[in-house]
């Protein structure tokens, strides 16, 4: 676990720039080599985060589905006004490669 990395929330929400819908699961997977480390990068906490997010405006929820173990998932997309937030007051944090 590096201290260079941004927050954790910050990468989640960051996550979602590239456009594409993802699930907590796909979060946790794509910040798992970087914050695997962090005790926060759980499903639960995760899922927190998203729903979070989506009340802030800077997430919707695009569909639902059930998953391997037949347990709900929502698929959350970046919206407009996140977009525009994120690189507003996000958009200063890169982590290192």
């Amino acid at each position: 676990m590096s201290n260079n990395l941004m927050p954790l929330y910050y990468a989640i929400v960051k996550h979602f720039m590239n456009g594409e819908p993802d699930s907590a699961q796909g979060v946790i997977e794509a910040l798992e080599p970087q914050y695997g480390g962090y005790k926060l990068l759980t499903l639960k906490d995760v899922e927190e985060a998203l729903d979070t997010a989506k009340e802030n405006g800077l997430l919707d929820e695009t569909s639902y589905d059930l998953d391997d173990d037949g347990k709900l998932r929502l698929w959350y997309q970046v919206t407009d006004f996140g977009r525009d937030m994120i690189d507003r007051y996000i958009g200063k944090y890169s982590n290192p490669e």
